[in-house]
């Protein structure tokens, strides 16, 4: 089993993420983070298996997790998840935006 580590910015998207959707949904805003964090643990076991990302950053790989896409850099036993992004959102100014922070 593997373990996933979520960066500070990651840890900011889903707190804005769930702060908008739980103003008109708290069960909604609770359900999204529960998905996710049940994703990251299956991806996390395999971490290949999201898609493929590098034209964004190298070895950059990603799952889909409703509208949202949770970007991650597999290692030997798991996952590092970097950001967690509106999936209709501008992804390469996304990571651009923030450069190193990554």
């Amino acid at each position: 089993m593997g373990s996933y580590f979520f960066s500070e910015l990651a840890v900011k998207d889903i707190n804005e993420i769930c702060e908008f959707i739980g103003q008109t949904n708290v069960k909604a805003a609770s359900k999204l983070f529960d998905t996710i964090r049940q994703k990251c643990k299956l991806v996390s076991s395999f971490p290949n298996m999201g898609k493929d990302y590098s034209w964004i950053g190298s070895d950059l790989r990603g799952f889909i997790v409703d509208d949202y896409i949770v970007f991650y850099y597999p290692r030997k036993d798991g996952i590092d998840i970097v950001r967690v992004a509106y999936g209709r959102r501008d992804l390469k100014a996304l990571f651009e935006e923030f450069g190193d922070e990554t």
